[in-house]
């Protein structure tokens, strides 16, 4: 029982764990985070009506659990961002338009949102403490 126990608690641990980032990494992040805003889950909720585009930068295995329900919504995932960003962007908004890209936790979306600022973006801001903390705040999803 305590074996089962002790895979519980370590499966659990690393499903939910904050992700380990090396200090470059760490730093990176904090060059990207000057660059971009954050919102909070509750700012976030209430753009969900004024033409902002959400951007889901998981990946597509996390797509499966649920995202934020919105008629607006790319879900790209942060390592293609750079390359599909004019086909699945682009395609129905504009670098003008008003974004918000979120990810499980926050770094991938700081990336992905400076990113997107470094190509022309001028209206992008990242969800703060990402899509965890969305689903905590009971706000809606779709699956």
């Amino acid at each position: 029982m305590k074996k089962i126990t002790f895979f519980l608690y370590v499966a659990g641990s690393l499903l939910y764990a904050a992700p380990v980032l090396t200090a470059e990494v760490k730093e990176l992040l904090i060059e990207a985070k000057s660059k971009v805003d954050g919102v909070t889950a509750a700012d976030a909720y209430g753009s969900i009506d004024k033409n902002v585009i959400f951007i889901d930068a998981r990946n597509p295995n996390e797509w499966e659990k649920g995202v934020i329900k919105t008629d607006k919504l790319v879900k790209i995932s942060r390592g293609f961002l750079e390359i599909k960003y004019p086909k699945l962007i682009l395609k129905k908004y504009t670098k003008e338009d008003h974004f918000i890209v979120y990810c499980t936790l926050e770094p991938r979306s700081i990336f992905a949102a400076s990113k997107l600022k470094e190509l022309g973006f001028t209206n992008v801001k990242y969800l703060k403490k990402g899509f965890k903390n969305w689903i905590k705040s009971d706000y809606p999803i779709a699956k």
